[in-house]
């Protein structure tokens, strides 16, 4: 069965929420050291990706509004639901 999106990027939204109880489940097994190297991994490839969008911005792009971003919204948009499971799961432990 094909799923049809509006776009990349709602495809990716879609995508994270799906998986995310998934992801859930497998960082909640891991240690507490493990889940913060998960966690930081994570930040590092949010920030990564989210700088690109940034420096798009920064040279007077408006990604949100281009056809051509929505790969890169799509990816941001995931790696942020990923780096907050990590993120969320982690303070919740160390709570």
């Amino acid at each position: 069965m094909a799923l049809e999106f509006e776009s990349l990027q709602f495809a990716a939204m879609e995508l994270g929420e799906d998986i995310s109880p998934h992801d859930r489940t497998g960082l909640e097994t891991l240690s507490t050291a493990h889940l913060r190297e998960q966690r930081e991994a994570r930040e590092e490839l949010y920030d990564y990706v989210d700088g690109l969008w940034e420096k798009l911005k920064a040279g007077g792009v408006d990604p949100a509004g281009r056809d051509e971003y929505q790969g890169l919204a799509g990816l941001r948009d995931l790696d942020g639901a990923l780096r907050d499971n990590a993120v969320e799961l982690l303070t919740a432990r160390e709570d």
